[in-house]
């Protein structure tokens, strides 16, 4: 049914690992382009509440069809099995939905102090977050912890990551509000990927992000009164478009993607090639801007690429090793 994976399967199935890598570097690719297009938009919308005001809501609806048709067949289950993980999640879905309502909102506000690059660089310290929890709590990823590969991957990652954030902060005037901002930003959206994966459990990972999506567009509607919601009706016919283009992009497309890639490949593995972000920010003002790349760059960007890589190779060696289903519950 859509509300869960089939009836019997207890474990990540083996040959949807290569729709999850395909999902994952999706949502990496959807993720580079928003920050530049809310770091202009901030000419024109004053304030972090009233872009999360229209960018949630018009996202997430698209994802209500499926939550209806997960509700619709979860009902002509046998008694049995009727509800038994969809009807939960009604309610542990708001704990990683308040978490979200959270680091959105300071995702909002971020480009209003700092440059996009700025941005995308510091806020994926959630990495570390990320991969501490998910090892404490996700008996499926801990041998991820004894894999010399994984953390020769990570290093590399991080190495890349490094020099690239020092070349892009090196010449900035960085503001210190903005760096709280963001540091706090990286908090939440990695107890963000370790609460999603906690209450996702074997339910639909679209049915998932359609629930926690439409539950975090409720917080940030009431929320909107806090800006000056009204300034949506100045906007010219170019920014209204970039707003909801950024929207379908970066929320709609890309948390779905990433909620297939955090069920089946898990958060580590996948919060680790989440710094490619910023990598693929910097690609497009190359390529479609023409703007310079620095040697340090490119060698950054391509070392960080090897470590993504590579920690993805330590998932598959240790599937390839196991023996028997892989257990997606938390402990």
């Amino acid at each position: 049914m859509l509300g869960a994976v089939p009836k019997g399967v207890t474990s990540i199935k083996r040959k949807s690992e290569v729709l999850a890598i395909v999902c994952l570097f999706a949502s990496i690719i959807c993720w580079g382009v928003p920050t530049v297009m809310l770091r202009y938009l901030t000419k024109a919308i004053p304030d972090g509440y009233t872009t999360n005001l229209v960018r949630y809501p018009i996202s997430t609806v698209l994802y209500i069809p499926l939550i209806v048709l997960a509700v619709k067949r979860d009902r002509q289950l046998p008694a049995r099995g009727r509800g038994s993980g969809l009807r939960r999640f009604w309610v542990t879905a708001l704990v990683p939905a308040v978490v979200n309502i959270i680091g959105q909102t300071l995702f909002a506000w971020s480009p209003y102090f700092l440059e996009a690059g700025e941005m995308s660089f510091l806020v994926r310290v959630s990495v570390v977050w990320s991969i501490l929890g998910a090892f404490l709590l996700f008996p499926d990823e801990r041998p991820l912890a004894r894999s010399g590969r994984f953390w020769a991957g990570t290093a590399l990652a991080l190495t890349g990551f490094v020099l690239l954030s020092a070349v892009a902060l090196k010449d900035g005037h960085v503001s210190r509000i903005g760096i709280v901002v963001v540091l706090l930003c990286s908090i939440f959206w990695g107890l963000y990927d370790i609460t999603v994966r906690y209450t996702m459990r074997n339910l639909h990972p679209l049915v998932v992000f359609g629930i926690i999506g439409n539950y975090t567009s409720i917080g940030l509607i009431l929320m909107a009164p806090l800006g000056e919601p009204s300034s949506v009706l100045q906007l010219s016919m170019s920014d209204t478009l970039l707003l909801i283009g950024s929207a379908f992009v970066g929320i709609a497309a890309a948390h779905g993607m990433y909620y297939v890639a955090i069920q089946r490949l898990g958060v580590a593995v996948s919060a680790l090639a989440l710094m490619l972000t910023p990598f693929v920010s910097l690609l497009g003002s190359w390529f479609y801007l023409g703007e310079k790349f620095s040697a340090l760059q490119w060698i950054g960007g391509l070392t960080l690429i090897a470590g993504a890589a590579l920690a993805i190779l330590s998932r598959q060696e240790m599937l390839r090793t196991r023996r028997g289903p892989i257990d997606v519950s938390p402990d």
